[in-house]
């Protein structure tokens, strides 16, 4: 044999024991991303004894370890079951961070695979029309994160009524709009946005909001005039309407008018006392829909529609100004 034929035979004896490493390597996370948790472990701990390198899988390891003995601590009884598998979700994605784990697509299969389980645990205690897992878990978001984006909008929209100053239920709801992605619904899943803005826009669970464009307002506002996240979640709205984002809320006399005329004139008597950062971005944005609705409030006398516009100017006039040519141009386009 030859020096060539003998090289070609090494590297290529080389080559075979890396792919059989690799394939033993991803075997285990394949088993780990359907949460078959023993057959992850025990893939692991082959790969560990066949090549001593186990910095390679250290994290693997630790993830698979850590649900493990999560899972060992959930019971099987219900109703409790579903909600704590959901807490074993948020512990465990409180622990990735705190490993540093960054293997995002990994992540994912994981998460897709444990609401699985917990959808699994639902149906077994009978659940499915329930809309809440526990106090603070609404069934439609466990639905969303299986991609039953029908169900999760259905079961999301049943709890609007039960609890209406929920902002959290109206941003899982313009998620699962924005996720389905069907005709008309990203304007659908934006009103469900500015509802939950409305009610509190720290209430809405913004590690999982799924408009980019919202995201990217809300950094640029934060950038640009170094604000708190805070007060700049409370301005986003009324940037979100100036730029186009937001389509005009219409007000109904019976269905809404007047209550938000009250929630207006509460805010304005507490900004009249005190005259805080969140109040003034509070007003504003309610200040854009009242003068939206002028029409079906002209003859309500406690709105003056001149000292709206006076105010608005007074709290933000840089906005006020871009407000003005936004309408400007948004009735050129109508006329």
């Amino acid at each position: 044999m030859d020096a060539g034929q003998d090289i070609r035979r090494t590297t290529g004896e080389q080559l075979w024991l890396f792919q059989d490493r690799a394939m033993l390597l991803n075997s285990g996370i394949l088993e780990l991303t359907r949460l078959n948790l023993d057959a992850a472990r025990e893939a692991f701990n082959r790969y560990q004894e066949l090549y001593h390198d186990k910095d390679a899988i250290d994290r693997e390891i630790k993830l698979t370890d850590f649900l493990i003995k999560g899972f060992s601590r959930v019971p099987d009884t219900c109703p409790e079951r579903p909600a704590h598998l959901y807490r074993l979700w948020t512990s465990f994605e409180s622990y990735l961070q705190s490993v540093s784990f960054v293997g995002k697509n990994i992540v994912s299969k994981i998460k897709y695979s444990f609401f699985r389980k917990i959808r699994e645990a639902v149906e077994q205690c009978n659940l499915t029309d329930a809309l809440y897992i526990s106090d603070t878990i609404p069934t439609g978001y466990v639905y969303m994160q299986i991609k039953e984006y029908n169900l999760a909008i259905k079961s999301l929209q049943s709890c609007v009524p039960v609890t209406p100053d929920n902002a959290m239920i109206y941003g899982y709801l313009g998620d699962a709009y924005m996720l389905r992605g069907e005709p008309g619904d990203t304007d659908v899943s934006r009103q469900c946005y500015l509802e939950a803005y409305l009610i509190d826009p720290g209430g809405i669970d913004w590690r999982h909001i799924k408009d980019i464009a919202l995201l990217e307002l809300r950094d640029q506002i934060i950038e640009e005039y170094n604000l708190e996240d805070s007060l700049a979640l409370e301005w986003l709205p009324s940037y979100a309407y100036i730029q186009g984002i937001f389509k005009p809320k219409t007000l109904k006399l019976n269905d809404g008018l007047k209550e938000f005329v009250e929630e207006y004139l509460n805010i304005k008597k507490a900004y009249d006392k005190k005259q805080a950062s969140d109040l003034k971005a509070k007003l504003f944005i309610r200040s854009i829909i009242l003068c939206d609705n002028e029409y079906s409030l002209k003859f309500i006398k406690s709105i003056d529609f001149i000292n709206i516009r006076r105010l608005m100017k007074d709290m933000n006039s840089g906005l006020f100004c871009r407000y003005l040519k936004y309408i400007e141009s948004r009735n050129h386009r109508k006329g």
